[in-house]
Formats: C-alpha cells, structure tokens, sequence
C-alpha cells in the first residue's frame, strides 16, 4: 500500500539530525522573536514590578499547561509514528481523532483550575494590595490554557507524521502573530489612547491566545490535506480495525510516563514563581531588589535561556518519531548513533551560548532591557544563564529515556531531583542569594543527566568515550573564549555605558570575537566535524 509516498521512504529520506534541525530552527525562529519583543516590552510597561507579573505569570501557565497537556502530544506522535511505520492510515485517523478531542477536554480542565487558582496566586505573588493586577493577568492566561492544548494535538501528529516543516512552521507563526498583536494593541493603548501601563500589561498576556487560536486554522488546514490522503488510503487497507477503546487506553497508559515526566521535569516553573520570592524575601533583599531579580529571572531571563534551551523541545520532536521507528524496525546500530550524535550536538551548542550569556551578561542588559538596578540584574542574568544548560540538556535526556522504553528509570531520576530542589531551594537561597537556586538546580541536574547515561550505556552498550574526549577540547575552547572576553573587557570595551548604539557596536563585535575563538579551538581539534558529520580526521 502507498500513502501518496511511502512512509518507510520518506523516513529514510529525513534523517535525525535534519528533522532535529528543521524543528530547532523552528523553535530559534520562535524563541527569537520572543526575545526580541521583549526589549520594546520592557520600555512600553516601565515597570519591574509589571515586568515580574508578567514573568513569573507565564511560568505559572507554563506549569498548568505542562500538566494537563504534558505527555500527550508525545504520545500522539509516538503513535502515529508507530502506526505510519505499519502503513496503517485507518488508526492514525482515529489516533488523532482521539488525540484532539482528549486534549480539548484536558485544556477546558486545565483552564477552570487556573481560574480557580487565579486569587490565590495573585495574592501570594503580588502581596493584597496589587493581588488583583496579578490575577487578571492569570485569568486572561487561563483562555491560552484551553486553546495551546488544542494546538500541541495537532502538532504531535506532524511530528509523528515526521512532517517537521509543518511542525517548524507551525512555531513560527504562532509567534509572528503573537508579538504582533502584543506590540500593536500595548503601543496602541499606551501611546495612543494614553492608557494606564497596566492595560498593556493586560493585551500582552491575552496576545497568547489570539495566536493560539490563529495558530489553530493554520495548521488545521494544511493538516486536512494529509488526512484526505489518509482516507482515500484506509478505504483500500486490509488491516485489522483496532477498537478506539483499545487505542484510548494506550494512548493513556503511554501519555502517563511523558505525563509524570513534564511534572517534574518542569519544576522549575512553580518554584521561581512561588518558593523563589519567599526565599529572596527571607534573605536580606529589600522588596525593590526582590523584584529586580524576579523581572530579572521570570522576565529577562527566562527568554534569554530560551535561546539555547530550543535544542530541548526541538531534538525531542525529531527524537521521538525516529527512535521509535527504530526500536520498531529493530534497528539498535542507528539508536547507538542517534543517541551519541543528538547528545554531542546540544552540548556542544548550549555550552557556548549560554557562556557567552554570562560574560556579557551586564552589557546586554544595559543595552537592551529596563531595570532600576544594572548591578544586580547583570549579576542575576550572569547566574540564570547556567541553568540553561540544564534546561537545553535535560528534556533531551528525559525524552530519550522515554524513547527508549527506559521510563522507570527516567522518572525514579527525575524524582529524585525535583524533590531535591524542592527541598534545598529556600535554605540555599537563604544562605547564598539567588545564585543558591542556580547551585541547587544545578547539582540536581548533573545527578539527572549522569543517571540516565549510565542507564542507556548498560541497557543498550552504547560508549560515551568519544563524547568525554570531546567535552576535554569543548571545555577548553569555552577556557579560551573566557579569557579573550576577560581581555576584551580589561582593555576598556565593557560596553555597558554611554551610547548604547556605540554599547550594542561594541558587543556584536565581542561577542562575534568570543564565539569565533571558541569555534576555532574546537574546529582545530574537529569537534565539530564530527559531531555533526563533516569531512575531517577527528582527534577524538
């Protein structure tokens, strides 16, 4: 039987590496956007205080989002793909039927929790006398809730379709339309009408689900393409018709581990929203600097790592259908590539992205952000950036110990340090200042990401050598672009005062400088040759 095009072909025809490729640019594209609006954001509300309810609200709907929606896009895809590879088109019909109805259900619960929730989280954020700010905010969230949902079903089926232009595409636009409306009513409201800040506060939150909802007719439509291909193939298949019953069961049972996956592996979300403020405002900062780090950690942070943190969402959505695929096919030689290469890769990248954060970490947030206190901000960026390797590591490793029916095991990990950051997160802060949230985050993180290797390495004999040997030369490049920075900025272009065009100038330049010495040490050692596959003798 053919579905227009073989699905077997195609899936020889897309590599990892490429569907990885496609959905991470996707997800840069997306995510630098995001970034992007940030900086006019920040000069139209002029306010660390907005800017922190802004922040710290979105990782309260992050988090809601994570757990009535997490697990189940990953299972669509990891379903379809299962049932693409078997060219059975009459169940991936009727596992995306079940997949957006469900997930329709799942995010009108989702949104009545948050609205529910919506005073009480106000009030411990905000404090009584701006609680009610806060709650609008999260009510006007609550209506994203049910829609994103509604989106991530459709897009589970794209990637278990392994058709990642749409995926990527998808990303894209949703955010075009988002920083769109975001920017236009929030200028419009404040400089044209001369609105009170806090409307535009109010319109930038509610842009997220007018592109959610944007976001819908987009990809329903080109979606519907591919499904009358599919019916006109069921209607010729011979094979067996499964019960919905049994499919929604599976759906289930194998949305479950991605379920409890996304609970704990987002943990992050209510602990900066919630046990973060209490534990800075139990350390000696003022109420202002409390603030300052949360706009400068829920805000401005949370959108820098974003930055690196896209090989996270973007691997996974290529990792999942092809390792799938191949566990199907019995195909352990390329599982043993895959495994090393999309690891090599992230490391590889985030490594030095969120280095350079770090360095330059008060430059850009002089050029680019609002804030009442330069010093603590840079210094709070400076430590935040270190979380996004773990944030660009971790969803890779978690998500391929779930591809690689290796769950238990990825959870019971995952356990352990959700319970170790809740628990050492406010005594740490306490002691240290917020670089105690990063340590702790941190130190979970390592226990995770060498957890989990070990696993993969005694179930499926795969060496890591060659990755340790790269990490010798990766690390020694990141030695050298610190050092080249430190030159830099000891001989006077700091780029955090004057001009901030001369400012901006300056650190293109640096910054360009710094990742050059980096690419170039490890180019010399080829690192990068062979991680990604081009020509060269590798020294490792």
């Amino acid at each position: 039987m053919k579905w227009g095009v073989s699905m077997e072909s195609k899936t020889k025809k897309k590599s990892l590496i490429r569907s990885s490729l496609i959905s991470t640019g996707g997800f840069f594209i997306a995510k630098l956007l995001g970034l992007v609006y940030t900086i006019p954001l920040a000069s139209i509300l002029a306010s660390d205080a907005y800017l922190s309810y802004y922040g710290t609200a979105y990782r309260i709907y992050s988090y809601i989002l994570q757990v009535f929606t997490a697990g189940f896009p990953m299972a669509v895809a990891t379903m379809i793909a299962t049932y693409a590879t078997l060219e059975d088109p009459r169940t991936v019909l009727k596992v995306r039927r079940i997949a957006i109805r469900f997930l329709a259900v799942m995010g009108a619960a989702g949104m009545l929790l948050m609205m529910l929730l919506s005073p009480l989280f106000g009030s411990v954020v905000a404090g009584q006398e701006n609680g009610s700010v806060m709650r609008n905010v999260l009510l006007i969230l609550s209506a994203a809730v049910f829609l994103v949902p509604l989106l991530s079903a459709y897009r589970g089926y794209c990637q278990g379709m392994d058709e990642m232009e749409e995926y990527a595409f998808s990303q894209t636009f949703e955010q075009f339309v988002r920083v769109g409306f975001l920017l236009g009513v929030s200028c419009l409201l404040v400089y044209g009408f001369h609105a009170d800040r806090v409307w535009a506060l109010y319109a930038s939150v509610a842009a997220t689900s007018v592109a959610a909802l944007a976001g819908l007719f987009q990809i329903a439509r080109y979606t519907g393409r591919s499904r009358h291909r599919l019916e006109k193939a069921a209607a010729d298949t011979d094979a067996p018709d499964i019960p919905a019953r049994k499919l929604v069961r599976d759906f289930v049972l194998l949305a479950v581990p991605y379920f409890v996956m996304a609970i704990l592996g987002y943990i992050d979300d209510p602990i900066n929203s919630i046990l973060l403020p209490y534990a800075l405002n139990h350390s000696g900062y003022t109420p202002d600097q409390v603030n300052v780090v949360l706009s400068a950690v829920n805000y401005v942070g949370s959108k820098l790592i974003s930055i690196p943190m896209i090989l996270g969402p973007g691997f996974t959505a290529a990792l999942i259908p092809h390792i799938t695929s191949m566990l199907a096919e019995q195909n352990l030689r390329g599982v043993r590539k895959n495994v090393r290469e999309v690891i090599s890769i992230v490391l590889y990248v985030a490594l030095p992205v969120c280095a350079c954060m770090a360095l330059y970490a008060r430059p850009i947030y002089y050029i680019l952000y609002y804030t009442e206190d330069l010093n603590l901000a840079a210094s709070t960026i400076a430590w935040n950036s270190l979380e996004g390797v773990a944030g660009s590591v971790l969803p890779v490793i978690t998500s391929m110990m779930m591809a690689l029916r290796l769950r238990r095991a990825g959870l019971k990990s995952l356990a352990i340090y959700s319970v170790f950051k809740v628990v050492t997160v406010v005594p740490m802060v306490m002691w240290l200042g917020f670089p105690g949230a990063v340590l702790s985050s941190l130190t979970g993180a390592l226990y995770v990401f060498f957890a989990n290797l070990h696993e993969i390495r005694h179930r499926y004999r795969i060496s890591f050598r060659a990755l340790s040997h790269q990490m010798i030369f990766i690390v020694a490049g990141l030695l050298c672009m610190w050092g080249v920075t430190w030159l830099i900025q000891t001989a006077g272009f700091t780029a955090d005062s004057g001009s901030k065009l001369v400012c901006l100038l300056q650190l293109m330049v640096s910054g360009l400088v710094s990742l050059g010495v980096y690419l170039g040490v490890t180019w010399f050692f080829q690192i990068p040759q062979t991680v990604f596959g081009l020509r060269g003798r590798s020294h490792v």
